[in-house]
């Protein structure tokens, strides 16, 4: 059992969110601290009251050397492993190893974290879970962003995630996890050194008598710190330098100086070993956090007996701790004294011998990796040819530290030319994959430039091309992609033909462009290349009206395979559908498409799953759906939302804020997303509709209309073409914007641009008679036009449109037709939540007589099982059944992320602290669904 000297208040705070979770109830702990200040005794005491009360614990940690490699800590604290008992827990570690990835996984990372993710939600829906997290000063990235990710769900699953921390140098992620946990309602512990009673406390108990006033001094070194008291006290204690006099321990007269620092007392305590357990100690230093007997043995070259020896020599001096073949330090600072005592050159030469030691044993690529990323300078032969040979899958799992290693041995001669093409190939592709395009295209370039080899040159091109575009140089990527040569194969020119055609398409020459992707089709499906037909279509998709995009869509999806391009490319065509989707009003098809979209990205780990969840965000958007609209937004990662290509989502949760009369929420979205800056609104402005209609709508709620107008004019800018017919509902605001500040011209010129687009789409269609019935004031068109919109779910269309229709027939003077359009103008407002509309509905008719009356409709409750939607009662009752998120996603054939919005805002509406209460309630569900 662990005895804590003092900490009566953070052990009692604690152990109260033990009994609350014991009880079903989910919670945040962040212990902060300097090295020894007694975090890790406090854990140890949490834990062991968690397995009083019936709790799972799960423990693990940040590791410094292991930073580098995405999802180690959560990975170690869930016990992943090949040879796990436990089939989730063996797939988790090969897709850490980079071994499943095709078929069933893209990004073996993503992948593996959804995987975690669902490990948890199964382990907590048995029994209460405390997942406790060490030193996440040192944890990867990615298991930073999982905690987020576990943190935001503590409110609906019984899981007490309990970190630590010393406090460090600012850093992005780890100080994003701390003001997250920090902000949420928990235990919040900032551990300052030991009182001097506590350290008398501490002392007397070590030494067994209360200390003397020359020991005393002594202790007053240690500034409160407890693990330097241990180590200093049992220091003195091993050399007898202590004397009994009446119940008082001093300092013998003559004694050994007292450790003058802990890092003293450490090696101190190391001085006490044998000279061959010391030296395979300090192999174990350069070692995981937590490492294998047996892999100690390996690199150190001793026996395992010999090892074993070792091993119970250090654990009996309190250097080890562990049970079985895994073992680690009992505190960090003793492994960082180990590894201080090396000269860094003896250090490097130790890790280049582990590496080749553990590569040859057939270890995983992180723990080789591991090693040749401690050292500097040109790699051995061995490693070059172990880069250069390795499946290129498992790059992928540990893709900035691939990085690092193909950068060194690219740039240092090596053995062949084939092999020097394979290093720079594989560093042009993972570059890519990690986003990093001016550094791929470039490097790809260079393998352009050496190799003879045809078709591997085309690929690369591709590669080049692909990165050039993202990075928008279209006129770069266009002279990347020029006209294959005659002899290259077939497949390969049909390939690089339809990115040719891309290219083409965002420099406007439409024509030429879909000449290309045409021929690109032929020859595609003339050698049957299934990746070549799936390019062709796609950028199809992009030139064809919009009856036919669905046609190109669904033909690429038929003829792609399961390689990884492949998959990479159908998500991708995914997101495209569901915005083909939406457009054309088919809400059932594209609610069960946004389903499978979630479901298939989170399963295969996919960077593309930000472009479902920003199409299932415009389709909330759309749909009224405003909370769902909100929830998805959210569900991407702060990288993701950064991005130029998704930060436009921040306007959509901007427009929600702003209707619902929230602006200082809008602001905040808006100057996240970089909107706000003067100098770059007509970038943006020209970039993303919502952006517009939000910086627009922005400025109309603070009353500034001529500004919101300007905003709203830019729409005329657009040039022709699907771009602009994609963007059809900006016309309808500036109509509307126009005739509310007298500009009639600006208004029909409006209507008339959104006529001349030849887009058939129902949507499209819809905003041109909305535009033409307003410019005319033909409160009939507008009645008739409020009522289609209504047929297709179209909420937002539709609100606005009664407004429209009700200020028209005010002005006509048919104040009863007006108040009937009033009437269900602001139903429908109220209806979305919409408050700011309300009450500028309610400021413009009431000049003529048309007020809200006592029995004007209020909008559904906010908070209740009234409040419930009938998707949030139908996984309310599985919750009552007790089944978990994964098991309700399964049911349900969603995601398990989408299961776990539902069951926030179950619990938010009906102010519920656990879905334990939500089980205890089971009748009220039934009730609620009848």
């Amino acid at each position: 059992m662990t005895v804590i000297v003092g900490r009566n208040v953070e052990s009692a705070r604690l152990h109260d969110a033990i009994a609350r979770l014991a009880d079903g109830r989910g919670g945040i702990a962040w212990i902060e601290g300097e090295p020894g200040i007694g975090k890790t005794a406090l854990v140890d005491a949490t834990a062991e009251a968690a397995v009083k009360t019936g709790c799972r614990v799960l423990r693990g940690g940040g590791d410094e050397l292991m930073q580098a490699f995405p999802l180690r800590m959560i990975a170690d604290a869930l016990d992943v492993s090949a040879r796990a008992a436990d089939p989730a827990r063996v797939l988790i570690a090969r897709l850490l190893r980079g071994e499943a990835v095709g078929a069933a996984t893209f990004d073996p990372v993503l992948a593996a974290g959804e995987r975690m993710l669902e490990l948890v939600d199964r382990f907590s829906a048995y029994r209460p879970l405390l997942l406790a997290l060490e030193d996440l000063q040192w944890a990867d990235e990615a298991s930073l962003a999982l905690c987020q990710r576990m943190a935001r769900a503590v409110d609906q699953i019984p899981l007490l995630l309990l970190a630590t921390s010393r406090p460090v140098a600012p850093r992005t992620t780890v100080s994003r996890l701390r003001a997250l946990l920090r902000d949420r309602p928990g235990v919040h512990l900032d551990l300052g050194p030991l009182s001097t009673a506590e350290t008398l406390t501490f002392a007397a108990r070590l030494v067994q008598g209360e200390p003397g006033a020359g020991l005393r001094r002594e202790l007053a070194r240690a500034g409160g710190n407890p693990l330097y008291l241990r180590e200093m006290l049992e220091a003195v204690v091993r050399d007898r330098a202590l004397r009994d006099s009446g119940g008082v321990r001093e300092l013998s007269p003559g004694a050994a100086t007292v450790p003058p620092s802990l890092q003293a007392a450490i090696a101190r305590r190391l001085d006490t070993l044998s000279e061959q357990t010391v030296g395979a100690l300090r192999f174990a230093a350069l070692l995981r956090r937590r490492f294998d007997v047996g892999r100690w043995a390996a690199v150190t070259g001793r026996s395992m007996p010999e090892i074993v020896q070792a091993a119970d020599e250090a654990v009996t001096a309190g250097v080890l701790v562990g049970a079985g073949d895994r073992l680690t330090f009992r505190h960090d600072v003793i492994r960082q004294v180990l590894s201080d005592q090396l000269p860094e050159a003896v250090r490097a030469g130790l890790h280049r011998h582990a590496a080749r030691v553990v590569a040859e044993t057939g270890a995983g690529v992180d723990e080789v990796s591991l090693h040749l990323a401690a050292t500097s300078g040109p790699l051995d032969a061995w490693a070059t040819t172990w880069l250069a040979d390795m499946p290129e899958a498992m790059l992928y799992s540990a893709a900035d530290v691939a990085v690092g290693l193909l950068t060194r041995s690219s740039a240092q001669p090596v053995d062949s030319d084939a092999v020097q093409e394979a290093l720079l190939a594989r560093l042009a592709l993972t570059l890519f994959w990690l986003g990093r395009d001016e550094q791929a295209c470039q490097v790809a370039v260079q393998v352009l430039d050496r190799t003879a080899d045809r078709e591997f040159a085309s690929r690369l091109r591709i590669l080049a091309v692909r990165a050039a575009g993202r990075l928008r140089r279209f006129d770069h990527a266009l002279e990347l992609a020029a006209p294959a040569e005659p002899d290259l194969p077939l497949h390969c020119q049909a390939r690089l033909r339809a990115w040719r055609a891309l290219i083409l398409l965002n420099l406007d020459r439409f024509d030429e462009a879909s000449a290309e992707a045409h021929l690109a089709l032929a020859e595609a499906q003339s050698c049957g290349d299934s990746l070549g037909i799936g390019f062709a279509h796609n950028t199809l998709t992009y030139l064809a009206a919009e009856p036919d995009q669905l046609g190109h869509i669904d033909a690429a999806l038929a003829a792609l395979g399961d390689d990884a391009e492949s998959t990479d490319l159908k998500l991708l065509l995914t997101g495209n559908r569901l915005v083909c989707l939406l457009v054309n009003g088919r809400r059932a098809d594209l609610d069960a498409s946004i389903a499978d979209a979630l479901r298939s990205a989170e399963q295969k780990g996919s960077m593309r799953i930000g472009v479902v969840y920003a199409q299932a965000t415009n389709a909330s958007y759309t749909y009224g759906r405003w909370d769902e609209a909100v929830a998805y937004a959210d569900r991407l990662n702060h990288e993701l939302l950064a991005s130029p290509s998704m930060s436009y989502l921040h306007a959509i949760v901007a427009l929600i804020a702003i209707h619902r009369d929230d602006r200082a929420t809008a602001e905040a979205r808006l100057q996240a997303g970089g909107f706000l800056d003067p100098a770059d609104q007509g970038r943006w402005v020209g970039a993303f509709g919502p952006v517009a209609d939000a910086l627009a709508l922005l400025a109309e709620s603070r009353g500034d209309l001529a500004e919101s107008l300007a905003l709203r004019a830019a729409y005329l800018d657009l040039p022709p073409g699907p771009g602009r017919a994609g963007r059809c509902d900006e016309a309808a605001y500036l109509v509307r914007a126009a005739l509310a500040q007298g500009e009639p011209a600006l208004a029909e010129a409006a209507a008339t641009a959104v006529a001349a687009d030849p887009d058939p789409s129902p949507h499209r269609l819809l905003v041109m008679r909305f535009c033409r019935a307003l410019v005319d004031a033909d409160a009939v068109g507008l009645l008739t036009v409020a009522s289609d919109f209504g047929q297709w779910a179209w909420l937002h269309h539709r609100a606005l449109t009664l407004e429209e229709a009700a200020y028209v027939l005010a002005e006509q003077g048919d104040l009863a037709g007006a108040r009937t359009a009033f009437g269900q103008a602001l139903a429908a407002w109220l209806d979305l939540g919409a408050t700011w509309d309300a009450r500028r509905l309610e400021a413009r008719l009431r000049p003529y007589g048309v007020r809200r009356g006592p029995r004007a409709v209020r909008r559904r409750p906010a908070l209740g099982w009234e409040a419930l939607t009938p998707s949030e009662i139908h996984v309310a009752q599985l919750v009552a059944k007790g089944m978990s998120n994964p098991d309700i996603a399964a049911e349900l054939f969603v995601s398990r992320n989408t299961v776990q919005t539902h069951v926030s805002r179950v619990l938010t509406k009906l102010r519920m602290r656990s879905r334990i209460e939500l089980i205890q309630q089971a009748d009220a569900i039934g009730r609620a669904e009848g």
